[in-house]
């Protein structure tokens, strides 16, 4: 089931993953959730009138609207603990 939960955990991931981005086996690996949401979280943000997540070659990469998403909607994730 997708969550808002499984979006933030994969924005987060991509964020701190940086230029390099992060491949899917180590998205589903990081992101503790299932592979299925993972998917389901990348059609979302991958969506043409989304746009937050890029893919370049086998690797996973936030745009400018994807880091634009962490900035004003999910600072507090990025604090650490």
């Amino acid at each position: 089931m997708l969550t808002q939960d499984s979006s933030a955990r994969v924005l987060v991931l991509l964020h701190y993953a940086g230029e390099s981005g992060f491949a899917r086996r180590e998205i589903d690996q990081y992101a503790r959730c299932s592979a299925a949401s993972v998917t389901l979280v990348f059609q979302k943000l991958a969506a043409p009138d989304t746009r937050q997540i890029i893919t370049i070659g086998d690797r996973f990469r936030l745009t400018d609207l994807g880091a634009k998403q962490i900035r004003e909607n999910l600072p507090e994730k990025l604090l650490l603990e």
